[in-house]
């Protein structure tokens, strides 16, 4: 039996440089790993109840450290075990996992001769049947389906994980779909455009940009390409019903139409931006100016905050 104790390693500096990437790698692959399983499961299961994420991780960190210091490695959730313990004997409880744990150290311990003259191949083709009954096939079928984003990423996210690690796979992973997605939402924003009468002069029309879409700093440039100062009218309205200003360069980016019309001696009317955005509106160019009208009320102006930077 294993005896407590700490590692026989000395307590530098030095040594926490070499194990700190070791570390840090292993216990995110085991978390993400473990948090995965749950998820998993939580859906095979489907009794209405889920896992705790915070009891996972802390657990799985507490039996690590305990492993540690009777000379044992770090673990984290078997999908493959967990899968089978569910679906052939409906395993759900606390007791049904602590159980599987404690035959299997009881069976490694006590049959460890026996285990030893096992052909490697025959455990192969074990792990071979756990990967066949635990792989979801039917996802292949959906590739064509799917965007082509998804799939990439899929593909990209399997290929790091058996190169290199789960890891440095999920990280890949995080940013490839962070970048599609800002991508895809830089292109979506849009205007329709119609004309509205003015109250005092209906004889007057002022044409009215309707924009749809999220503007941020990855739709700035899209946004700028929206309107056509030379050939609009004295007065334009630009309306964010349906729209929303998530950060400083998309107020950047108003200013800077309005500062085109400006310059063409015609005259913006901002309609339906949040107080916040109205007031970080003012403060970039110090004031109000004759050119650039923010048009507020509150009884239809949407409620939101943008994050400092």
């Amino acid at each position: 039996l294993p005896k407590i104790g700490f590692p026989a390693v000395p307590f530098s500096l030095e040594t926490l440089k070499i194990i700190t990437p070791f570390a840090v790698t292993m216990a995110a692959v085991g978390a993400i790993e473990s948090l995965l399983t749950m998820q998993l499961l939580d859906g095979l299961a489907d009794d209405g109840e889920r896992g705790s994420t915070k009891k996972e991780c802390f657990g799985q960190g507490l039996g690590n450290v305990a492993s540690g210091l009777a000379g044992g490695i770090g673990g984290c959730a078997l999908l493959g075990q967990s899968i089978i313990n569910v679906e052939s004997g409906g395993g759900k409880s606390r007791l049904s996992g602590m159980s599987m744990a404690v035959f299997l150290a009881l069976g490694i311990v006590a049959c460890a001769p026996l285990l030893a003259s096992v052909p490697i191949a025959a455990l192969v083709g074990v792990m071979a049947c756990v990967c066949q009954s635990t792989f979801s096939w039917s996802s292949l079928r959906i590739l064509g389906k799917i965007p082509k984003l998804d799939a990439f990423v899929i593909f990209l996210v399997s290929a790091i994980t058996v190169k290199d690690d789960l890891a440095k796979a999920v990280v890949a992973g995080v940013i490839a779909n962070a970048l599609g997605f800002a991508w895809t939402q830089s292109t979506s924003i849009s205007t329709k455009v119609s004309e509205e009468k003015v109250p005092y002069n209906k004889s007057l029309k002022w044409k009215s940009y309707n924009m749809n879409g999220p503007l941020f700093f990855g739709s700035t440039t899209e946004f700028e390409s929206l309107f056509n100062v030379k050939d609009d009218p004295s007065d334009v309205i630009i309306d964010f019903t349906n729209s929303r200003v998530f950060d400083h360069s998309a107020l950047e980016a108003i200013n800077n139409v309005a500062d085109k019309y400006g310059e063409a001696g015609k005259k913006v009317h901002l309609r339906h931006l949040s107080k916040e955005s109205a007031v970080l509106l003012r403060k970039l160019h110090g004031g109000d100016r004759p050119y650039e009208v923010i048009e507020s009320d509150p009884l239809t102006d949407p409620v939101y905050s943008i994050p400092n930077e």
